[in-house]
């Protein structure tokens, strides 16, 4: 149980670090106070994303994954698909910045049984099915990440600048 649990870990820990590299989207702001781009840009992300969790100390807002629909180019329809996003306000010299990542991911539920080593001796995986049971359908489940939205992030990053931008 606790080598099951350890590989669980270990893929969590590679997927989260690959996410966290990610590139944003970037867009300079109108000459406007952070407090102010962080406000406006929590309104315009609920528009397109429950809001999972917003800290205006470090001006992150995080969506909650949303349902997707990947194009017809896909192997495999059946399999889920989601939609992850990250916005951020940040200063850089002066400059209110706001930054936007839409990530497209695939569901690979128990893809770590996949790569398990098979014992020499018994020829069956050294693994015991018992300890899958005490984790849930949610721990079992792998996500992969396979592309982003670029129109969204466009879409998000121009509504806000919209909101942002003094009307004439």
């Amino acid at each position: 149980m606790k080598r099951a649990l350890l590989i669980c870990v270990m893929f969590a820990a590679a997927l989260t670090a690959g996410c966290e590299t990610a590139r944003y989207r970037s867009q300079p702001l109108a000459q406007v106070p952070y407090a102010k781009a962080y406000q406006e840009a929590q309104a315009v992300f609920a528009q397109y994303f429950p809001i999972a969790s917003a800290d205006p100390a470090t001006g992150e807002i995080v969506g909650r994954p949303t349902p997707a629909r990947v194009g017809p180019g896909r192997i495999i329809s059946a399999t889920p698909a989601r939609k992850l996003a990250r916005l951020r306000i940040r200063e850089k010299s002066g400059v209110v910045v706001a930054e936007v990542r839409v990530q497209l991911q695939r569901q690979e539920a128990d893809v770590y049984r996949a790569v398990r080593p098979i014992t020499v001796d018994t020829e069956h995986p050294a693994h015991d099915a018992m300890a899958d049971q005490a984790l849930s359908p949610e721990q079992q489940q792998a996500w992969t990440t396979i592309g982003r939205d670029h129109a969204l992030e466009r879409a998000i990053l121009a509504d806000l600048l919209n909101r942002l931008t003094p009307k004439k």
